[in-house]
Order: C-alpha cells, then structure tokens, then sequence
C-alpha cells in the first residue's frame, strides 16, 4: 500500500520526526482559509501516488491569495501519469538552507533492509553518483551505522545530532509498521540547522495490514488497481518504467529481483494469480 505525502506525514510525526506542515484540502475555500491560517507564501502541492509530481507543475509556491485561486484551479482535475489529483497539500514555506535524500527501504536482493542516503536531495535518487547505501537490521538501533551516515553527510553540531534522532526514529517507524520503503526527499537543512521532512514516499506491506487496523483508514485504489482487481488480479504500481506480468506471486518476485540485478525500475507488477495455461 502507497501512501500519499500527507499521510505518510501524518505517520512521521507521530514518531517525532519533523515535517513541513500543512492542511490537505479538496476545495478552494478550504485551500484559502489553510493559507490565510498559515501566512503566505505556502506551497501547493498535488497529492498522487504516480511521480513526477515536479515535472508536471504539480507542485508550486503561491505568493498571494491570488496566486493560490489561480493555481488551485489549474491543478484541480488535473491528471498526472493517468491519476487525478483530487485532494492538494496546502503547505508552509520553509526557509531552506540545504536538501539532503534519505530512505530505508527492502533490499529484495540482499534479503535485508538498507539506508541510502546523499548530500543531493530533491532529485531522483537513481541520477545521483554521490550517495551511500548501508545495510542494517531494522531491529536493532543501529548507532555505528548511522554515525557513518551522518559523516559522511559531513553534517556538524545541532544538524548531525538531528539527524541520529531522525534516522533512529525513521528505522523504528518501518521495523514497526512493516513498511518496504520509508523516504525523505528532500530531508531539509532549515537556516537554524534543524531538519524536517519536505516529502514523504511510504509503501506498506499489504501482507502485513492485517496487522495495522490503524494503517486501513490509508488504504485506497488507483483507477488501474480498481481496475484490475475488478478482472480479478492483483496489481501494485511503482516508479519505474518496465511493466511485470508473473503467473504466480512467486514468478513475480523471482521476475523484480532478477531486474533489480539488472539495474532495471518496474512500473508495476501484475500477479495473474497463476491463472495462466498458455
């Protein structure tokens, strides 16, 4: 299950890791009276599941009321990679010294979880040289690993013991709701040295809300899920650009590891529930 940025906020805060705040709104009025709340400038921000939300001038830093009603318009209905927006973050702006990346995420390849993280924030992780990838037991608390993190961030002072906090915090967060990817993108370096999170990209393991009651009040369909659910398959959306169709879970799986090592991005995966005979 992918969550939108607000959501996974939502989650975020609740394990004290800092965020941009903001109100989600799906109507004019309420994107005004969220703004007017806030003070100008905010940002408005299109929440989807799909990417490229940047690209398709999905996101934009609105001045003035004006502004907003202008952009608010334009954005609304709008489609992006086949998705409507319908609801937008009206969000506070945040005085930004430097964007840093980082995640955890399920390295199916290694059977284990992993951190990655750059002094290159706010770009697609996959065009950065700069960056590096730690393997870790979600477990445990993993302080020599995150101390190697933080240097090599070369982050100093009241920046870097906030960032033990917040890697600390973000590694508890996915041991305790199972989640396969927990992102910071940009993961901010504000004027005064402390951090929050820009955005938030969070996948749970479906397999695992059966264990989450609190995680099903997320959960909800793209129009390519409903559809394919509807002609009974399972189908889960992802970033990349190479569509998986398996004959089982099992063939799924094997298939996105085996592009994994091939430095292949799945689009999706779609589990004909080993339905197939030809």
């Amino acid at each position: 299950m992918r969550l939108l940025e607000y959501q996974g906020k939502e989650l975020f805060e609740e394990y004290g890791i800092p965020i941009q705040k903001g109100y989600v709104v799906d109507n004019k009025t309420d994107a005004i009276a969220s703004a007017e709340k806030m003070g100008f400038p905010i940002v408005l921000k299109a929440q989807l599941r799909v990417g490229g939300r940047g690209k398709a001038g999905a996101v934009v830093v609105c001045k003035n009321k004006e502004e907003l009603e202008r952009e608010f318009d334009r954005l609304y209905g709008m489609e992006v990679k086949g998705e409507k927006i319908e609801r937008l973050l009206v969000a506070e702006f945040l005085d930004i010294a430097k964007e840093l990346y980082f995640s955890i995420f399920l390295n199916r390849s290694k059977r284990c979880y992993s951190i990655i993280a750059s002094a290159s924030g706010g770009v697609d992780i996959e065009s950065v040289e700069d960056k590096i990838i730690e393997d870790i037991d979600i477990e445990e608390d993993n302080k020599d690993i995150i101390t190697k993190v933080g240097n090599y961030l070369q982050l100093k002072d009241k920046t870097y013991d906030h960032f033990i906090d917040i890697a600390q915090k973000l590694i508890r967060f996915v041991n305790e709701k199972e989640a396969e990817l927990a992102e910071i993108n940009p993961l901010v370096i504000r004027e005064d040295g402390s951090l929050a999170a820009l955005d938030s990209k969070v996948i749970i393991d479906d397999n695992a809300l059966f264990r989450h009651e609190e995680l099903k009040k997320y959960e909800e369909l793209s129009s390519l899920e409903v559809e394919a659910r509807r002609s009974g398959f399972s189908l889960v959306e992802l970033d990349g650009d190479i569509a998986v169709i398996g004959n089982g879970a099992g063939l799924v799986m094997s298939t996105l590891d085996m592009l994994s090592d091939a430095n292949g991005k799945p689009a999706c995966f779609l589990d004909v529930g080993g339905t197939a005979t030809t």
